[in-house]
């Protein structure tokens, strides 16, 4: 999402240039507008209004090591946690923007919702309802909410942040529980859109965290030997730049925002490894309300469906650093992936090419269009030596008769013919079993972060593929 941590005079400057020109920046970048990752306004009283909050109404979760307080006026967003041996605030709520809340994006582009226009400065967002509110200061609405002191379950309808009190036309879920210092949580994004149009993938924060900026330091680990212990990696960025965060990967799946002390909020998505993040501001404070803050979100670019059920799970730790990768270390899942397509993409996407939309039914069934199709999974590692072989699961029919296998590694973190194999498909619109040997190309090696597949020649348009799984594997079942 667009960085909403710029001040008044930066954004008039910016204005009067002709606003942020965010189609062309992120055509070059060769990514959408709504990778544009961060929800922090900050004294946007000049666009947005002067709108103030509105009183808190707190409910609490508290096992001893840590009190999470969502907000009930506030959408249920996460306001408020703090753990014993830190009992002041650590997240950050100097607006809507922030906090920790789900924040999800399609199109169009712009977002226009009967005679209601976003705002000039968020236009490039297009459809974006977020859970704490609206970038006009309007909150989300909390539609049912449970708390039995072990599980704290929110439902809410969520705000389009870029026009002025305009609901979501999906509803927002999440249910929490803690474990010792560690907080699980559960997200759901029910669509209810009326638009049935198919966009292109947009990036989603899976959430959005704010903290505190003396939480300043944002750390990770990012280099090829995961779970080993090897060093890990303080993230920069510079917020003054138009796109102000860092995108990184992060091989064990992790990233945190932590003191001086090294004393922090640990974030951790197991199906995942793309992480967006940073510091806004060159002040450090530990007031929740002040203007500067620190920032990270996982992120999946998704299809996202005008009736999708988007569920996902996250888990945070409160703690000292060498704790919180200690607790994640141990969560972590550490088999190759396996991608069973039952009733999702499972965080695949598609480029020039069409599917039934959501749910599937057992497989994946894309139509190809007019330009060279490409499916591509999300950002996750594993190491080559340990998955030197593929078992696929594929219909082909028409001209497809020979896909084409992809991989990208972490020192080269694109994909290209070098780093891919041919499989050739019995195209007879039936679904047939194929094992490809990876560890047969000498450029499948090393850490490997994501995989992607394309027909090796030109499909005619409207042939179609179906998928039905992709496993990785030391060898044979």
């Amino acid at each position: 999402m667009i960085n909403r941590c710029k001040s008044n005079e930066r954004l008039e400057t910016e204005a009067r240039r002709g606003g942020l020109d965010l189609t062309r920046r992120n055509i070059r970048a060769e990514l959408h507008l709504c990778l544009c990752l961060a929800v922090a306004l900050c004294a946007l009283g000049t666009f947005c209004g002067q709108a103030q909050q509105p009183p808190p109404r707190m409910t609490f979760l508290d096992d001893g090591e840590v009190r999470v307080g969502m907000d009930l006026a506030l959408g249920g967003a996460v306001t408020f946690i703090s753990s014993k041996d830190h009992p002041g605030n650590i997240i950050n709520s100097a607006d809507l923007g922030r906090q920790i809340q789900m924040s999800h994006y399609s199109g169009p582009w712009p977002l226009e919702v009967g005679d209601k226009k976003p705002n000039p400065m968020w236009a490039g967002l297009g459809w974006n309802p977020i859970q704490t509110g609206d970038c006009y200061m309007n909150p989300s609405k909390v539609i049912e909410h449970r708390n039995d002191s072990k599980v704290l379950y929110i439902k809410c309808i969520p705000m389009q942040w870029p026009l002025n009190n305009v609901p979501g036309d999906c509803i927002f879920e999440t249910w929490t529980t803690l474990e010792g210092p560690v907080i699980h949580m559960r997200y759901r994004c029910t669509n209810q859109r009326s638009d049935k149009s198919a966009y292109r993938p947009c990036s989603q924060e899976l959430p959005a965290v704010y903290t505190i900026s003396t939480l300043s330091r944002l750390m990770s680990y990012t280099g090829n030997k995961p779970f080993t212990q090897d060093a890990l990696t303080q993230v920069t960025n510079d917020w003054r730049k138009p796109w102000p965060w860092t995108r990184f990967v992060a091989t064990e799946r992790w990233a945190a925002l932590v003191d001086n002390g090294g004393w922090g909020l640990g974030v951790f998505k197991d199906d995942g490894g793309e992480f967006h993040g940073g510091i806004h501001g060159d002040a450090r404070s530990d007031d929740p309300k002040h203007g500067s803050t620190a920032y990270v979100a996982p992120i999946h670019s998704e299809n996202f469906d005008c009736n999708i059920v988007y569920e996902h799970q996250t888990h945070f730790v409160v703690g000292k650093l060498a704790d919180i990768r200690e607790r994640f270390n141990g969560l972590a899942i550490k088999t190759p992936p396996a991608w069973r397509f039952i009733k999702d993409r499972q965080h695949w996407t598609m480029r020039n090419a069409t599917d039934q939309g959501f749910p599937l039914n057992g497989e994946w069934r894309i139509k190809f269009g007019a330009n060279p199709p490409r499916l591509e999974s999300a950002v996750q590692c594993w190491r080559a030596e340990s998955a030197p072989s593929a078992d696929l699961e594929i219909a082909g029919s028409g001209q497809v008769t020979t896909a084409r296998i992809l991989w990208k590694r972490l020192d080269k973190d694109q994909y290209d013919i070098q780093k891919s194999l041919s499989l050739d498909l019995t195209s007879d619109g039936k679904f047939h079993k194929y094992h490809l040997n990876l560890a047969s190309s000498p450029e499948y090696r090393d850490l490997i972060i994501g995989l992607a597949i394309e027909p090796a020649t030109q499909p005619r348009l409207g042939e179609a593929m179906a998928i039905k799984s992709i496993v990785l594997s030391a060898g044979r079942e």
